[in-house]
């Protein structure tokens, strides 16, 4: 991996694409006595914290779960060993976990979590909630099953199978380089005093670039220019792909969407770096006391492109 990720990327497990379409080889990883399985409950994941970082509990799969109703979800294999998903309901209390292991959310956790841990409950929380939210066929409305290690469910109706989707996501921090300053924006629902990077869902038939130039222009008035990617990030909440960006501004006259956002403001890079230096921003809370200028914590990709602009480095 390069020296930057950001969280959620970098997952370490060999995801096992060309193996998972043989049923009987993944039947074989269910029966390893090295197979090791990730209960989720409710979508939150057994923690615990050790020496160095806070990590994922596995557990092997215990006799009698219920693989049927909750089907083990193949997330790949480390070390030749295959690793599942399932939901803690195949089997409650039933999984062999440590005594100081707690079911923690991960939005929340995620800033402590292991790196390379943090990658695969992303995978995990995208996978297990879109299979519990698909049992149906979207064409007959017949049950559905999953199959290839729960790469995708089959109609047991008709011939449609179906596939887990990633939602993809333009995030873009607009620069206007002449007046040395960055274009952030906020919704009423977040705390007061808090920005971020301008975002929005792709279109059908859209670009990445005509994406960027068009969430821009919707919610601030302004004309984005010189549309350049950053870096991505998985975001299981519950399946995008965040896509940063950078982008020129061609105008400097804001006329936000007050239907979409609550406040969208241009903002030097002198403000940026002072909030950036605030114990909240460190920490990844949202909102400071005094109302002023929050940002992202360091888990969010939009505090990497705001970063990576205040220092320099685009």
């Amino acid at each position: 991996m390069p020296e930057f990720r950001n969280v959620f990327a970098g997952n370490p497990l060999d995801r096992e694409a060309a193996h998972r379409r043989d049923e009987d080889w993944v039947s074989k990883q269910i029966d390893s006595v090295d197979a090791l399985v990730l209960p989720l409950r409710n979508l939150t994941f057994p923690m615990r914290q050790t020496e160095g970082a806070v990590r994922l509990c596995w557990s092997p799969l215990p006799a009698g779960a219920d693989i049927e109703r909750h089907p083990l979800l193949l997330l790949g294999s480390s070390d030749g060993a295959a690793r599942f998903a399932i939901n803690e309901a195949a089997a409650p209390n039933r999984f062999q976990l440590p005594d100081d292991a707690e079911f923690q959310d991960l939005r929340a956790a995620a800033p402590v979590l292991d790196a390379d841990d943090a990658g695969i409950a992303a995978q995990a929380r995208a996978f297990l909630d879109w299979h519990e939210r698909h049992r149906h066929c979207a064409v007959c409305g017949a049950e559905t099953s999953a199959i290839q290690g729960g790469i995708s469910r089959k109609c047991t109706a008709c011939p449609a199978e179906h596939f887990p989707r990633t939602d993809p996501v333009v995030i873009t921090v607009v620069i206007d380089r002449e007046r040395d300053r960055c274009l952030l924006g906020r919704q009423a629902s977040w705390p007061p005093g808090m920005f971020s990077a301008l975002a929005g869902f792709i279109d059908h038939g859209e670009s990445i670039e005509d994406a960027v130039r068009r969430e821009v222009a919707e919610e601030s008035g302004i004309d984005a220019v010189n549309v350049r990617y950053h870096s991505s990030q998985p975001w299981p909440f519950p399946s995008s792909l965040m896509i940063g960006c950078h982008a020129d501004a061609g105008s400097s006259d804001i006329n936000y969407d007050d239907w979409e956002m609550d406040d969208v403001q241009w903002f030097t890079r002198a403000e940026i770096n002072d909030s950036l230096s605030k114990p909240a921003a460190q920490l990844g809370q949202p909102g400071l006391p005094d109302g002023s200028l929050s940002l992202p914590g360091p888990m969010a990709i939009a505090h990497t492109l705001i970063t990576a602009w205040a220092n320099g480095d685009v």
